[in-house]
């Protein structure tokens, strides 16, 4: 069994798949969970859908943002599900981006011991990544996604002209898992994402890229489902990115925008120590940089990010084991690095941009 066999992934899936979301559900009724933007702009449009297959929709939403995915904002979707006398057949969905995910993700693995999820991601990040392997989690205050649960959707959908509703700033946020994917996996999706750099909305592209990197999370995921080894790859550029996260306040840096940080740290750290060639590390950086994405990080001392990484769940008998580039196209994981040399990058990381 894959990973990918409760996937509906392309342009327009919301439409077609809609009738497997009944086919969930014996009573007919669902609960549509989303953030106040997401549910503003989308909410009535997939309502409009789910009724015209016969559904039921009850709608909740919470404030957009990282501070939402919290024990607080989980326990306020508790009180409303028991509420409305949400029986444990019944399924929530998750209309939104990675921290609606995460946050009604968790809700479901936890509320009546569990009851099904359904993922409608509504960024690029959520549809490539936080979608796909049933990770879920919240936030506490000593770290990022510290308290959590393995939760496969039983529906996800993947619609790419979902996309055209993302602002921006966003979009280019979210790329930086896009890049993360091709550095882990595919060499000549890193050169094609190169020369579209300056075409980044383009419908196809992102159809493309979407697919591609969605069956590259499937694979890993299908290796190692609960994480406990090779699953780690995907953690690349997340340690330095989660301890940045964590110190500089949930919200000050989108969480592509960290990996993207992390993802430099990450790099110089491989090239450091001779397992990629400088040049790589380099071209990597020139990318992340070139389409908007930062590359240093402000708002947290080093000190601090170094003493957030100490909880990163990469960590094993104190030592973190960090996920590296050999070459664009693959990493490997395990690696432990001295203290002075993370160090020395992280407060290059730390310095002004030029």
């Amino acid at each position: 069994m894959s990973s990918l066999d409760h996937v509906v992934i392309g342009p327009g899936s919301l439409g077609t798949a809609a009738p497997l979301i009944g086919e969930l559900t014996p009573t007919k009724r669902v609960f549509l969970c989303a953030d106040q933007n997401v549910m503003k702009i989308l909410g009535d449009r997939v309502t409009s859908i789910l009724a015209a297959n016969g559904l039921e929709t009850r709608s909740h939403s919470f404030p957009p943002g990282e501070a939402s995915k919290s024990l607080q904002i989980a326990t306020q979707l508790y009180d409303w599900l028991a509420m409305e006398q949400a029986e444990r057949q019944e399924p929530i969905i998750a209309l939104g981006g990675g921290v609606t995910g995460d946050l009604v993700g968790f809700v479901a693995a936890t509320f009546g011991r569990g009851v099904p999820l359904i993922q409608i991601p509504t960024t690029l990040l959520a549809q490539i990544d936080s979608s796909i392997g049933g990770k879920v989690a919240v936030d506490i205050e000593a770290g990022k996604n510290l308290v959590g649960a393995f939760h496969p959707a039983s529906l996800v959908i993947v619609d790419p002209d979902l996309l055209e509703t993302l602002e921006h700033p966003q979009l280019v946020a979210d790329y930086a898992e896009v890049i993360k994917t091709a550095v882990i996996f595919d060499h000549e999706m890193f050169s094609h994402i190169e020369s579209s750099k300056t075409n980044l909305r383009n419908p196809d592209l992102l159809a493309k890229l979407v697919e591609r990197c969605v069956h590259c999370k499937a694979q890993v995921v299908d290796q190692d489902p609960e994480d406990r080894g090779p699953r780690a790859v995907l953690n690349y550029g997340h340690t330095i990115a989660h301890a940045i996260e964590t110190t500089s306040g949930y919200g000050r840096y989108r969480h592509g925008e960290a990996v993207s940080i992390g993802m430099v740290g990450a790099g110089r750290l491989s090239a450091r120590t001779g397992r990629w060639p400088q040049s790589d590390a380099e071209r990597q950086e020139r990318l992340l940089e070139d389409i908007g994405l930062p590359t240093r990080f402000s708002g947290a001392t080093v000190a601090a990010v170094f003493d957030a990484m100490q909880r990163d769940k990469k960590v094993k008998a104190g030592r973190i084991r960090w996920v590296l580039p050999n070459a664009i196209g693959h990493v490997s994981f395990g690696h432990e690095i001295d203290d002075p040399i993370v160090l020395n990058v992280l407060n290059e990381l730390a310095q002004q941009q030029t």
